[in-house]
């Protein structure tokens, strides 16, 4: 019986090959299994496993592979029965398709790749699905690759390389078109969403003589899943040429005229605008310039651009690490802003100064240039002046006329200009303002005017009066200053000085001035006396 059962085993298999000769692809193993006359066929594939019934797909039909189909059977066979086995000891036993099934799918998914078809990013004039085509214009072309990954990539990072075909017939110019990609939040479709994605965006050159056709680029994408598996995938568009040579004109010989070459005019990189830290910068300030440059062309990228920047070394002191700065490449009308700290010296004089840059490129075919610019630099000094006090009696009487003076002094590094004074007072009233002038730096002047004296405004007309004395200058940048400082005098009626004549100088000899007084008296007594003694002898005289 069990001969039996092996050699109806072995006809069925027989049977099996016979009628499916050359449809399974190279490299399939065939099984079959008899019973109820079904026979299951296994293709093992670049280690895929797929199971196909026979009443699936018959012999007198194409097998499913052979017209590029999926291998993996879309129903289940039509016979349930696992085969029966003989173990190690003797008992019988089955195993199912299904076991063959789960060892496969323990197997781990390659991570995949795919092109955006759906949205429109930056450089593209549709989506794929909508039949992008690169832009070509002003002899080069610009092709986007949008990358989306179905899971995450180690670094969130993509090496992507463009693969331009025949060097001798494309109409691509041959150089390294390979760059990393990392994956941004950009916006699509007019920025009205964002996408996540992996943009490859490249610009290639065309040939100056190309001929007319469509013709393919592929980019090859390597990176590593987070697991360390490695992902490599290509992508294909097509590149359409029509400004180029026609392959369809006729080839007899035409002579050409002779071209005029035109002029190639160079990128220029011109300093736009800058801006200092401090709106107002003084000797002993730390600041920091922001330069901003601009590629006032509007066709040529700017490329290898190296920015040296040189100042007064007597004036200024660099702070930044390095006074040259490298720009890796500059678009079309794009802007780029460098910056440099500097240390203003104490003894840096006020003026404008100048930053001078040197500016070293190349265009996109490699010519180079060199150009300069500047960024200017205002230094003020620190305004420092000392005024004396105010030369002005202690004390004036009503309707004099006195002078006043005032002494200032010039401290500081630079000139300032239109010193003056203005007094003001009660009961006293200047002749004008006290006008001294222009002063260099570290010198001194005077300045002085008239002052009439008079009573004071309220009901006490003499006293004490408290007055100010207000200065006014300005330093180089126009900007005026004032400082204020306040004097007292005393103000005394004109009779005072007489009153003064009849007071005593000193009240301490009293007592010589009555002796004199009494003396006085006792000389005019006697004399009293001795007069009327002497009438009445006359009288007496004249009786007898």
């Amino acid at each position: 019986m069990k001969r039996k059962h092996i050699a109806r085993k072995i006809f069925a298999m027989t049977i099996a090959a016979t009628m499916c000769m050359g449809l399974s692809p190279a490299g399939s193993v065939l099984a079959a299994q008899s019973c109820n006359t079904d026979i299951t066929v296994y293709n093992i594939e670049a280690g895929d496993v797929s199971c196909y019934s026979m009443q699936d797909y018959p012999c007198n039909s194409m097998h499913p592979s052979a017209n590029g189909q999926d291998l993996t059977p879309t129903q289940e066979p039509a016979n349930t029965q696992a085969p029966v086995t003989t173990q190690a000891d003797g008992k019988s036993g089955s195993q199912t398709q299904t076991d063959e099934k789960s060892d496969t799918d323990t197997q781990t998914d390659a991570m995949t790749l795919k092109i955006d078809d759906a949205n429109q990013y930056d450089g593209m004039e549709k989506p794929y699905k909508d039949g992008y085509v690169p832009t070509n214009a002003n002899g080069s072309v610009r092709i986007v690759f949008p990358i989306l990954s179905e899971g995450e990539l180690r670094g969130n990072t993509l090496r992507a390389a463009l693969n331009l075909g025949d060097a001798q017939t494309a109409p691509f110019v041959f150089k390294n078109y390979e760059k990393d990609i990392r994956l941004q939040t950009v916006k699509v479709n007019a920025n009205t969403k964002e996408v996540s994605a992996y943009v490859a965006d490249f610009t290639v050159e065309l040939k100056g003589k190309r001929t007319n056709g469509s013709y393919p680029v592929i980019l090859k994408v390597t990176a590593k899943d987070t697991k360390g598996n490695a992902v490599e995938q290509e992508f294909t568009t097509y590149v359409t040429i029509s400004d180029g040579i026609d392959p369809d004109a006729t080839t007899e010989e035409v002579t050409e005229p002779a071209t005029e070459e035109l002029p190639t005019f160079a990128p220029k990189v011109m300093v736009k605008s800058y801006k200092y830290s401090k709106s107002e910068i003084q000797p002993g300030d730390e600041i920091k310039a922001d330069i901003v440059l601009l590629n006032t062309s509007k066709e040529n990228t700017v490329k290898n651009m190296t920015i040296a920047v040189t100042a007064d070394t007597e004036s200024f002191t660099l702070l930044s690490q390095s006074d040259s700065v490298y720009i890796e490449k500059l678009a079309p009308q794009e802007e780029t802003t460098i910056t440099f700290s500097y240390r203003i010296n104490a003894k840096t004089a006020a003026g404008q100064y100048d930053l001078g840059l040197a500016m070293d490129y190349a265009d996109g075919d490699g010519n180079t240039y060199s150009t300069s610019g500047k960024a200017k630099i205002t230094v003020q000094q620190s305004s420092e002046m000392q005024f004396d006090d105010l030369s002005f009696p202690s004390e004036v009487v009503v309707a004099d006329v006195v002078e006043a003076k005032v002494q200032a002094m010039n401290l500081g590094r630079s000139k300032i200009y239109n010193v003056r004074a203005e007094i003001a007072a009660d009961g006293l009233k200047p002749q004008g303002t006290i006008f001294i002038g222009d002063m260099e730096a570290g010198t001194a002047a005077t300045g002085s005017t008239q002052i009439s004296v008079s009573s004071l405004s309220g009901s006490k007309l003499y006293g004490n009066t408290e007055g100010t004395v207000t200065y006014y200058y300005e330093d180089e940048s126009g900007k005026e200053y004032t400082e204020e400082v306040t004097f007292t005098t005393t103000i005394k009626s004109p009779f005072s000085d007489q009153k003064e004549e009849t007071t005593p100088d000193n009240t301490n000899q009293w007592w010589v001035i009555m002796a004199v007084i009494l003396g006085c008296i006792a000389v005019a007594a006697g004399m009293i006396i001795v007069r009327k003694i002497h009438l009445k002898k006359q009288d007496e005289e004249d009786t007898e």
